[in-house]
């Protein structure tokens, strides 16, 4: 049975992060920086394959990111791909476990390049390490089935989606997480919105980004960085906290002052801010924090 669901139209859930001013100093609000997302999951941590938490991650819908190396795969130290984990089960013929998956990105040896959103299945036993992202889908894949035949023996778990509803509510009950549109500034919509934004006393220079202390290394997967441009005038500014749709027209307020109406011109997501030098031929911007839509 294909699932009339499919994942063009998902919305992802992510982990809850805010920043706030304390004592002069900007610090990083999560849910709960001492306590996984998902107990026994650390988030951005590799791990040895294990499948205890290989059945976690299909009963919460959790995005994992696994180095595999595939049997034909001259390359053994493994290549990254980041899947949705669906079916987990073993093979009677070949006794192998197998772990169906959607494949979000990574290198096909097959096909000699890097392929998107395709189904792979992998044998266990070939992935290296295993790490949570931190996100969570929400809907099935096209083509998602149940009761995989690949699975021949026996199915250890496979996705049912209203248990995966069930647990990610939880999550959002408690706090944890939050549907990633959230931390956006803007909608798909032409209607142009309002942000309010607070001040950071700092500059954002994207030629040495953590000479700024606002800035962890150990944390970089959770920077959110909006560059923006105003509509009148050359003024840019970078947000921290949020990103929004390229060419968004946006509002900015301060405390309910107009600073002005700014364009999106580019997001900076995790480790891009380690790459990109260079924006509208600027290197250094005035950083601030998202606040809140209003």
């Amino acid at each position: 049975m294909i699932d009339k669901y499919n994942n063009t139209k998902d919305l992802y859930f992510t982990s809850k992060i805010r920043f706030k001013m304390k004592n002069n100093k900007l610090i990083r609000e999560a849910a709960d920086d001492n306590k996984d997302l998902v107990p026994g999951f650390p988030v951005n941590k590799p791990l040895k394959f294990n499948e205890g938490l290989m059945v976690k991650a299909i009963q919460y819908g959790m995005i994992i990111l696994i180095n595999y190396a595939g049997d034909r795969d001259n390359w053994k130290g493994g290549r990254e791909r980041v899947i949705y984990p669906m079916t987990l089960g073993v093979n009677r013929n070949t006794g192998n476990m197998l772990l169906r998956g959607w494949h979000l990105n990574g290198w096909s040896v097959h096909e000699k390049r890097n392929t998107e959103k395709v189904w792979r299945l992998f044998k266990t036993s070939n992935i290296k390490s295993m790490m949570f992202t931190g996100d969570f889908y929400r809907l099935p894949p096209v083509g998602y089935r149940l009761n995989d035949r690949a699975m021949t023996e026996r199915i250890i778990a496979q996705s049912d989606f209203n248990a995966i509803r069930r647990n990610q509510q939880g999550l959002l009950n408690e706090g944890k997480i939050e549907l990633e549109e959230e931390q956006k500034t803007s909608s798909t919509s032409s209607k142009v919105i309002s942000i309010d934004i607070r001040q950071t006393g700092t500059n954002l220079d994207l030629k040495n980004p953590f000479s700024n202390t606002i800035f962890n290394k150990n944390k970089i997967d959770d920077i959110r960085i909006t560059i923006m441009r105003s509509v009148i005038g050359y003024n840019y500014i970078a947000i921290l906290g949020a990103t929004g749709a390229e060419g968004r027209v946006t509002k900015i307020f301060d405390d309910r002052k107009l600073v002005g109406t700014f364009k999106v011109i580019k997001n900076i997501i995790g480790k891009e801010i380690t790459t990109t030098r260079i924006i509208d031929g600027k290197s250094l911007f005035q950083l601030w924090i998202f606040n809140k839509m209003i």
